[in-house]
């Protein structure tokens, strides 16, 4: 799980129509979109309860891992207090969130890779070496000589008969 339950128990505290409200947005699937990265910003979409909008939801974590939010930002109008769908997202960072929802961090290459070479086309599939055949070629071709020579046989029996 990607984020401490303090997160979510510090920011509902007391309210238990937010927390009610939070675990219904999350249970039923409302927040839609999900990515926290390196500098410890979230970022979501929360889908509004009664309409077809969606809120876009920014929660500022503090640098230490203590549970507590530094500040938040939602699309909604009740932004400027505790709003359920920032409730909601730390909930669903809680429960449902995966190590893919953190940022492009296993894009980073450690510092002690080795650098990367360039591999050429020939390198990949080399020319064919002259001298090798194989044993279905040899086959064939004594196939076919036998065929040609069957055949001339029977031509020149033919021609002289």
């Amino acid at each position: 799980m990607a984020l401490s339950i303090l997160y979510w128990s510090r920011y509902v505290d007391g309210h238990v129509k937010l927390t009610r409200k939070s675990e219904a947005a999350v249970e039923s699937g409302r927040v839609l979109r999900f990515s926290i990265d390196e500098l410890r910003v979230i970022q979501a979409n929360v889908q509004a309860s009664m309409r077809d909008t969606s809120y876009s939801v920014q929660i500022f974590l503090e640098q230490e891992n203590n549970g507590a939010v530094q500040s938040t930002r939602c699309q909604c109008p009740m932004a400027e207090y505790k709003c359920h769908h920032v409730a909601a997202v730390l909930l669903f960072g809680y429960k449902r969130a995966s190590k893919t929802d953190i940022k492009c961090s296993w894009l980073k290459h450690p510092k002690s890779a080795p650098p990367k070479t360039t591999v050429t086309m020939t390198d990949l599939y080399p020319p064919r070496q002259q001298e090798y055949r194989s044993h279905l070629d040899e086959r064939h071709t004594l196939v076919k000589k036998d065929v040609y020579r069957t055949t001339e046989t029977a031509v020149n029996k033919n021609a002289t008969n």
